[in-house]
Order: structure tokens, then C-alpha cells, then sequence
């Protein structure tokens, strides 16, 4: 049996173009705001208590980890924000084991590449591995049950997949 459970979820959709903004500045689109809603519904119907959140310094991201309505501390990173799967692994390895439900929302490549190096092909639900093979668009969010510490990151199951 899994004793964590790492949720990783996409940003909802921005706005593709923000005048006078940069990339980092670029804000939830009116859709956008309405996937980290319907997000949040598929959230509270798993009645999962998450402990903390990791979350890209981009305001886009910090608009959808604020929608969620989790009462988990959230820590922001710059770090997260373009980062690959293996800097995300790192910083999930930074996490205190204490905590057992944790998410972390960033972008794209980097959260669809960490949740397909760490969904298990044999143990993970087939209609939620063949959800993700298909794409990763924005407010996709997975739940992968894994084993041991948060520093020693290793592929579990994939349980939960929500693609808004």
C-alpha cells in the first residue's frame, strides 16, 4: 500500500497574449478559471486532504492553486516555473516527509514528463495512463500513489486522472 500521494497538475489556460506583460505575468483565461473550478469539484470529490503545494511563480499558476480552495500552505518557486521533470524531482525531494499528500502545479513539458516517468505501467489505471498518453492539456491533474520517501521519488500508480 502507498503511504504518499503526489498530485501534479498543469496550469488552467491563460490568456495566450497579455500586452505589456511577459510569459511569467500571463493571467488564467475566462476558461481557465473555469477548468481550476471544475478541478477543484474533481478535488473535493476525492475528499483527499493535501498537506502542501508546490507552485510556479507564474501568476498563472498561482491563480489556479488558488481556485483549488485548498487550506494547504502553499509555497511558490520560481524555480518550478520552465523547469524540467528532473528539477521538479528535486524539489519534490526537498519536501518533508511529514507531509503525505502533496501537489505541485507547473507547466508543461515538465508535469506531463514527471507524471509519465513516474506512472508505473503495470500498476497504474489503464484508462488513466491512456488519458495522459493522449495529451496533457491545461488543468490535466494526476495522482500517483507512491512508496517511501519524497527524496527518493520512485514510479507508483497512477490512481487519479482528471482532464478538464
Amino acid at each position: 500500500m502507498a503511504n504518499r500521494l503526489l498530485f501534479l497538475m498543469r496550469h488552467a489556460e491563460a490568456v495566450t497574449f497579455a500586452p505589456g506583460l511577459g510569459d511569467i505575468d500571463r493571467p488564467l483565461s475566462s476558461d481557465g478559471r473555469e477548468q481550476a473550478g471544475r478541478a477543484a469539484s474533481y478535488l473535493g470529490e476525492l475528499g483527499v486532504r493535501i498537506d502542501g503545494v508546490l507552485c510556479s511563480a507564474a501568476v498563472r499558476t498561482k491563480e489556479t492553486a488558488g481556485l483549488l480552495g485548498l487550506s494547504a500552505p502553499v509555497r511558490h518557486s520560481a524555480e518550478i516555473y520552465n523547469a524540467g521533470s528532473d528539477t521538479i524531482r528535486e524539489l519534490v525531494g526537498e519536501v518533508d516527509d511529514e507531509l503525505e499528500v502533496l501537489l505541485v502545479v507547473g507547466h508543461a513539458p515538465g508535469i506531463p514528463t514527471l507524471a509519465h516517468d513516474l506512472a508505473d505501467d503495470e500498476l497504474s489505471d489503464a484508462d488513466a495512463l491512456r488519458l495522459i498518453s493522449q495529451g496533457y492539456p491545461p488543468a490535466t491533474l494526476v495522482g500517483i500513489e507512491v512508496e517511501g520517501s519524497w527524496t527518493d521519488l520512485r514510479p507508483g500508480r497512477l490512481a487519479y486522472c482528471f482532464v478538464a
